[in-house]
């Protein structure tokens, strides 16, 4: 295969050239096919539906930064001063024994849902936390102790200094979403970054060492994977990995390290413009002198936060403000309400699903020591097993709800695993209780759809069960958590 067609193949998703020289897949028809990652394959939607956001932490000019997109399908948000001295309990939504931990350090993060569901910021003593999607995350449940995904960025600001501090903590919960699969991007005032990635139920940590660390929506092997082949190439689009690339070939030339202004621009080369995903804001925090720089939306100008200014001590209670306000500032920040939180979660929780105990969950935010949460009901995680032969391209895996969509091989539910492994491990959270199918095949060529050497395997609940009807197949998801496993010859 030519390098321009590697390169192609590497940046629309498709790396079967790192494992197979003789698989030919720089063809139009495989380009074409490639194209339509961003919407549903007609024969099965088995592309991820969601690719947002960028991060990189480098040495900067000045300082250490750590500068991200926030790109998402919705926009609205708040900038929120966490006191220290705050007693929080998790969400006790999906059972287990909620977290407890009392906040010994202030803090100020972003947020579409407010206090204490954070999606990133800074400490009072300059340690940052971002996060970023990932639809490969499948996180741990081996510790009693529960916490949500943005509740453990909340609970690693409000306990650690430093990122050594973090990554020693990572087997002290067991992480049931919300919402998210996502991976963490972490960076202290002396320099030190990580990406913690929760991958096959266990952590990966990668550490930023001489060079900048970039994080886009792929995991750190397969952007590295890609980035080999995109390296010295064009780049067109902006998918994940073009993104990746092309902030690590920045990153990687510049003769002197980015400054402030120069973390933006970098940012806004890899900003999302679409009609589905926008970058709806840019962060770039200088983590020695904890200053925050933030441009809500498509403002031409930054707005900064001086957050070692701020109070954080215990009676200052909790305060924000509307990131999309005219006046963003340090003077900007008024205590919450429970109606200005209510409101908040009322606009957006239905939109990961969630359409019951507002009230309750707003209550719980701002006092989780008089909580009427309940446990969710009517939801269950999936996991699915893939085994393989052998290594070697990729893993589609679908989760189907009836015939009809059996037979249509489409479905809302869809993961897509590298199978740099002959196991693998992927999680479908939060489904509705109900009945289920799971079809998985190896895509080999990278076209999208299961060819004659590909065919779409099933995991059936009874062996003896013959042919592909929704009846034989259907198994009912009505626990906490339910294991299936599917071998791919």
């Amino acid at each position: 295969m030519a390098d321009s067609d590697a390169a192609k193949a590497a940046q629309n998703g498709c790396l079967d050239f790192l494992y197979s020289r003789s698989v030919d897949i720089g063809t139009a028809a495989h380009v074409e096919a490639s194209s339509r990652r961003r919407r549903a394959c007609h024969q099965c939607r088995a592309y991820p539906s969601a690719e947002p956001c960028s991060s990189f932490a480098a040495i900067g000019a000045n300082d250490v930064l750590l500068a991200k997109n926030f790109d998402w399908h919705f926009g609205s948000g708040f900038l929120v001063k966490n006191p220290s001295g705050v007693s929080r309990r998790a969400l006790p939504l999906f059972g287990g024994e909620p977290a407890r931990w009392t906040s010994q350090h202030g803090s100020l993060t972003f947020t579409q849902y407010g206090a204490g569901l954070p999606y990133g910021g800074i400490n009072q003593v300059g340690l940052a936390i971002e996060m970023l999607w990932l639809d490969e995350t499948v996180y741990p449940t081996v510790a009693p102790s529960t916490i949500g995904e943005l509740e453990w960025i909340q609970y690693q600001l409000d306990t650690h200094a430093t990122v050594a501090d973090v990554v020693a903590s990572l087997e002290k919960f067991s992480i049931r979403p919300v919402g998210g699969k996502i991976h963490y991007m972490l960076a202290d005032p002396s320099g030190d970054r990580a990406l913690v990635e929760f991958v096959d139920g266990a952590a990966r940590v990668t550490r930023g060492e001489s060079r900048a660390l970039v994080c886009t929506n792929d995991t750190q092997k397969l952007s590295e994977l890609a980035f080999a082949a995109l390296r010295k190439m064009p780049l067109e689009g902006n998918s994940s990995r073009v993104r990746y690339a092309r902030l690590r070939r920045d990153l990687d030339v510049r003769d002197v390290p980015p400054t402030v202004a120069g973390a933006f621009v970098l940012l806004d080369s890899v900003a999302e413009t679409g009609r589905r995903y926008r970058t709806q804001w840019s962060a770039v925090y200088e983590l020695g002198s904890k200053q925050v720089h933030i441009k809500p939306g498509e403002a031409k100008r930054a707005a900064t936060i001086d957050a070692a200014t701020l109070d954080y001590g215990p009676a200052s209670g909790t305060s924000f403000q509307d990131l999309f306000g005219k006046k963003l500032g340090n003077d900007g920040f008024v205590p919450i309400t429970q109606a200005a939180q209510r409101a908040m979660l009322a606009r957006n929780l239905p939109k990961v699903g969630l359409n019951q105990q507002h009230d309750e969950i707003a209550r719980h935010l701002l006092d989780p020591t008089d909580s009427e949460v309940r446990p969710l009901s009517d939801r269950a995680t999936l996991k699915v097993k893939i085994r393989a032969s052998a290594p070697g391209g990729f893993a589609r895996i679908a989760v189907f709800r009836s015939q009809r969509e059996l037979t249509r091989r489409r479905s809302e539910h869809v993961g897509s695993l590298l199978l740099d492994e002959t196991d693998r491990e992927i999680a479908f959270y939060n489904l509705p209780n109900g009945t289920y199918a799971v079809g998985a095949f190896h895509d080999r060529d990278q076209d999208g759809r299961p060819g004659v050497d590909e065919p779409l395997a099933f995991f059936s609940p009874n062996p003896k069960a013959t042919g592909g009807q929704f009846a034989d197949l259907a198994f009912e998801l009505a626990v906490s958590e339910k294991r299936v496993e599917i071998v791919l010859d």
